[in-house]
Order: structure tokens, then C-alpha cells, then sequence
């Protein structure tokens, strides 16, 4: 398991929003897939935490990666855009973002503060892969907190 603790993100008064996403931006997936257990305000959750309610469990998303590279040297390299209006698809490693859904965690989350009070929160991420290589499983370029009225 890999876990990764984000600083902390202002929570915006719970009347400004009726949606909310989690986006990992940049998600970097050349190399074992793996699953990413999503918690808000909870750092100290690890593999043994009851993915609930309670624990502030806010969802998962699944990373299905590319796995080693069995080409030639440079095969797996991402290539420069030949130009702006190069059609051609995008390279199968180009990194990608996922979004989370987290409405109802971050919903139950504002009740503690009140529907006009603000607060921070944390997101701990839990990145879990069957073959047990999760050291450095998790590369992504920035975490956002979406908000939508």
C-alpha cells in the first residue's frame, strides 16, 4: 500500500455548492494498475480502515495501466506533438485525469461546520495493487477541488 496525504484545502460554505469533485490531474499509468481508496479528513487511514461513512471513506477509483514496457529502447517514450494540428490520436501513456465524485462526503463533511461555516480538509489517498509493487504506484501532478452550484 501507498499512502499519500494532501496539505490542507479550504472547504467553501456549503450554501456555494451543490456538487463537488475530487480531479487527480496528470495521472501517470506506465506502469501497474492499481486501486486508489479515497478518505477526506482522515490521515491516519490505512489498509485496516472500514471503508465508511464513519471513517470519512469518500470513494475509489481504478487506474488500469500499461504495465512494463516489452518494446525497444524509446518504445514507451512519449513523443513530442509534431505540430498543433497533428490529428493523429494522443500516445497510449500520455497521462490522463480521473475525476471523483465526493458530493456526499464532503456534504456530511460541511454539516460539522455549519451551512455557512468554512473549514479545511484533508484527502488521503490508499493505492493498492494485487501484485503488492506499490511503491511509487501513485504519480499524479496536482489534486483540485471542484465545487459547482
Amino acid at each position: 500500500m501507498q499512502r499519500w496525504t494532501s496539505q490542507a484545502m479550504a472547504l467553501p460554505p456549503r450554501t456555494s455548492w451543490q456538487r463537488a469533485d475530487l480531479e487527480f490531474e496528470g495521472v501517470e499509468h506506465d506502469g501497474a494498475s492499481f486501486v486508489m481508496h479515497i478518505f477526506l479528513n482522515n490521515p491516519d487511514a490505512d489498509a485496516a480502515t472500514p471503508r465508511t461513512a464513519e471513517q470519512r471513506y469518500a470513494g475509489y477509483l481504478t487506474v488500469f495501466a500499461h504495465g512494463d514496457c516489452w518494446g525497444d529502447v524509446g518504445h514507451c517514450d512519449i513523443p513530442e506533438p509534431v505540430s498543433a494540428f497533428d490529428r493523429r490520436p494522443p500516445h497510449p501513456l500520455v497521462p490522463f485525469d480521473a475525476t471523483l465524485e465526493i458530493t456526499e462526503p464532503l456534504q456530511a463533511l460541511s454539516e460539522t461546520t455549519g451551512p455557512e461555516g468554512t473549514g479545511e480538509i484533508t484527502v488521503t489517498v490508499l493505492a493498492f495493487n494485487e501484485a503488492d509493487e506499490t511503491d511509487g504506484v501513485l504519480r499524479f501532478k496536482e489534486l483540485t477541488l471542484l465545487t459547482y452550484a
